[in-house]
């Protein structure tokens, strides 16, 4: 039977203190992200028991509500409540209550995961146009290929445009604006002079031209600047004045400084930072990707995960692929696996109920938050095994050297595609060891009905 997604919201917007307390409100991929004036007015164990809520996480300035992989119906039923005016929003409230990299990870969720969604379905499709050249002969050079390549690599080639828009938004610039100030990144003047080793200067100041395709951080420092000066302009002139001539006095000073300063030095530092993460990784690659695949799904705890987004996206664009978040692929199957092993361990028909569909979801839709918080968190040992098992997972991958050359969903049914990547040949080892090595351990070692404590388990349970 469908939620009554306009009852949950209306549920948990009551729960964490009503409309009057609630600053703004949008969502990720599993969560319903709530910035609240008080905090304290938000009962989280009210909140728990609405139907459809599978936990509550505080983290990033926001009071997240985990729903599950139908969380944007859910954002679509409070947003009819709240009104478009709450919707996204930067935290502005207790700021000084958050320390440096929760600042840091929230501007980063509230800048990328607007277009995650478009991200992954572009990867999908450049993955799938691989699979089906490799296969079929001559089928790279039709025209059918030209075309659907160019729909799943022109969002990567534009994505500084992308990314105007929404870190506009986040920083509350007029995106129309800030499109203008970044449209000079990939003119095509511009491109055929960097392409041509032509030189330009702007008064006599030199042009240090570099390619912008990928970029990702000029267009967000640009957003950023333009916020900056957009808000200090309206401050010094008058309405009619800033109307007629506000805009284009940013777009005339913005320009010629994203082109002579920030786009080179950012590429040049983006440049240094893959050098440096590269660097350190290769003194111990082993234990530095295990580790790191280890912690990833503490990340995902904590929202944290997301502040290494700008780093693989930099890779994409510095390098043309990734290396670092294929090391955190196995977390995806440990979690389905230990959700598995509770799942067939346990003889309580509520528990699986609630194991049964969340390691279904995480194995085949790589959304593993249900399965996190539902199961494996709340009984902390099947936690731990996913953890370890995450942690061996990424031993493959490091020395297979895998290279991610297009955002694709790590899961079962995306496991042939993740395979075509150079060092493929690792993913469905990474993927056993993740999900089996999980199952297995959890099902001997990690879960018994004991550990049961919650009433809403026990109650009607076999």
């Amino acid at each position: 039977m469908a939620k009554d997604y306009p009852a949950l919201a209306s549920a948990i917007i009551e729960k964490v203190g009503g409309k009057d307390n609630i600053v703004s409100v949008a969502h990720c991929v599993t969560r319903l992200r709530f910035v609240l004036k008080d905090e304290s007015k938000a009962n989280d164990s009210d909140v728990k028991k609405v139907k459809g809520v599978i936990d509550v996480v505080h983290g990033n300035g926001q009071y997240q509500a985990v729903i599950g992989t139908d969380v944007e119906d859910a954002y679509d039923a409070a947003v009819a409540i709240l009104g478009t005016g709450m919707v996204g929003g930067e935290v502005t409230v207790e700021k000084g209550n958050r320390n440096v990299f929760e600042k840091f990870s929230e501007t980063i969720s509230g800048i990328f995961f607007p277009f995650m969604g478009a991200f992954v379905a572009v990867g999908m499709l450049k993955a799938v146009l691989v699979l089906a050249s490799s296969f079929i002969d001559g089928f790279s050079a039709t025209g059918a290929y030209t075309i659907l390549y160019a729909g799943a690599d022109g969002f990567m080639r534009f994505l500084p445009f992308v990314l105007a828009i929404t870190a506009a938004e986040k920083f509350k610039a007029n995106r129309f604006v800030a499109l203008a100030i970044v449209f000079p990144l990939l003119y095509p003047t511009i491109v055929s002079a960097q392409a041509d080793g032509i030189a330009l200067d702007f008064f006599g100041i030199p042009v240090t031209l570099v390619s912008y395709a990928t970029s990702v951080i000029p267009p967000v420092i640009m957003a950023w600047l333009l916020a900056k000066m957009e808000g200090g302009l309206k401050k010094v002139m008058s309405k009619t004045v800033f109307s007629l001539f506000g805009y284009m006095v940013c777009i005339a000073v913005l320009v010629p400084v994203e082109l002579i300063a920030v786009g080179p030095f950012f590429q040049f530092v983006g440049q240094l930072v893959a050098d440096g993460i590269l660097a350190v990784y290769n003194v111990a690659p082993v234990v530095a990707g295990m580790l790191f695949g280890g912690f990833w799904p503490v990340l995902i705890i904590f929202g944290a995960h997301a502040a290494f987004t700008p780093i693989v996206m930099n890779n994409f664009s510095t390098m043309g692929y990734d290396w670092i978040s294929p090391l955190s692929w196995g977390c995806n199957f440990a979690m389905a696996g230990a959700c598995l092993g509770v799942f067939l361990k346990t003889r309580n028909k509520n528990l699986k109920e609630v194991a049964g569909p969340n390691w279904v979801t995480a194995l085949l839709a790589g959304v593993t938050e249900p399965a996190i918080y539902s199961v494996n968190l709340k009984f902390k040992r099947p936690f731990v095994i996913a953890c370890v098992c995450s942690a061996l997972g990424a031993v493959p991958i490091v020395i297979s050297g895998l290279q991610r050359t297009a955002f694709i969903g790590v899961n079962l049914v995306t496991l042939p595609a993740l395979m075509s990547f150079p060092g493929g040949w690792a993913v469905p080892i990474t993927a056993g060891i993740g999900f089996i090595g999980s199952a297995v351990a959890t099902y001997f070692f990690g879960f018994n009905d004991s550990m049961i404590d919650d009433p809403a388990l026990l109650e009607d349970a076999e």
